[in-house]
C-alpha cells in the first residue's frame, strides 16, 4: 500500500505539473509547487511564464535543473528548452524522471569567495558551453543555479555573465536570489540598472530580478 501511495504521489505531482505549464493557471501552479517543493514562487514563475509566451518559438535557456523543470517544459511546449546543471548526480536523477528533456553538465570552477575579485575580470568569468548553446542566442534566460548560499559554494557570477551574453538583443534575464549581495552586485554591474524592469519578493525563498533588454 505504501508503494501505491508512493507512485501515485509521483504520478501526481507530474500530470498536475504538466498542466500547471501547459495551462498557466494560477492555482495548479500552487498545486503543483506545495506537490513538488518548487521554491520559486507563484507569482515569479508566472512572470517568466509571461517573457515565454511573449515568443512564439521560444528559445528558453536555465541555469538549473529540478522539480520545475517538467513546468518549464510544458510552459514553452512551441519552442525549445534547455538546462545547464553543474551537479552531475541531480542531472542524472531529474533526466531519469522528467523524459525528453534536454539538459547538459557544465563546470562553473569558480568560488564565491572570489566575486569581488571577478567582478570586474571577464576573463575570469568566461566559462566552456556545449556548441549547442553557446551557438545560439536565448529569448529567456533564467539563473537559479549554481548554489551561492555561502562559503564553499560556486556561486552565481559566471552564470549571471553567461545570462547577459548569451541572451538575444530584445529577450529576457530572469536572476533568482536577488536578495543575496552577490547577485545583486552582478546584476548591477552586468545587466544594468537601465534595463532593470521588476523585482519579485518572497519570503524565504528569494528574490526575482527580471531585466529586459533592447534591440
Amino acid at each position: 500500500m505504501e508503494k501505491l501511495r508512493a507512485h501515485f504521489s509521483v504520478w501526481l505531482a507530474k500530470l498536475v505539473t504538466k498542466l500547471a505549464g501547459i495551462t498557466g493557471w494560477v492555482w495548479l501552479v500552487k498545486l503543483m509547487r506545495r506537490l513538488t517543493g518548487t521554491q520559486v514562487t507563484v507569482e515569479q514563475m508566472m512572470a517568466v511564464r509571461q517573457a515565454i509566451k511573449e515568443n512564439s518559438a521560444c528559445k528558453l535557456l536555465i541555469f538549473g535543473v529540478g522539480n520545475d523543470s517538467w513546468f518549464w517544459m510544458n510552459s514553452n511546449s512551441g519552442g525549445r528548452t534547455v538546462f545547464l546543471e553543474d551537479d552531475d548526480f541531480w542531472l542524472r536523477k531529474v533526466k531519469k524522471r522528467v523524459a525528453g528533456i534536454e539538459a547538459y553538465l557544465v563546470d562553473y570552477d569558480s568560488k564565491i569567495e572570489e566575486w569581488k575579485e571577478m567582478i570586474d575580470k571577464p576573463e575570469l568569468l568566461e566559462m566552456k558551453f556545449p556548441d549547442e548553446v553557446a551557438n545560439a542566442t536565448w529569448d529567456v534566460i533564467l539563473v537559479d543555479a549554481p548554489t551561492g548560499w555561502g562559503e564553499g559554494t560556486k556561486g552565481r557570477m559566471k552564470s549571471i555573465y553567461a545570462g547577459r551574453k548569451l541572451v538575444s538583443e530584445s529577450g529576457h534575464v530572469f536572476v533568482h536570489d536577488c536578495d543575496r549581495e552577490v547577485e545583486i552586485a552582478y546584476c548591477n554591474a552586468l545587466l544594468k540598472p537601465e534595463n532593470f524592469v521588476k523585482e519579485i519578493t518572497a519570503v524565504d525563498v528569494g528574490y526575482l530580478r527580471h531585466y529586459k533588454f533592447q534591440a
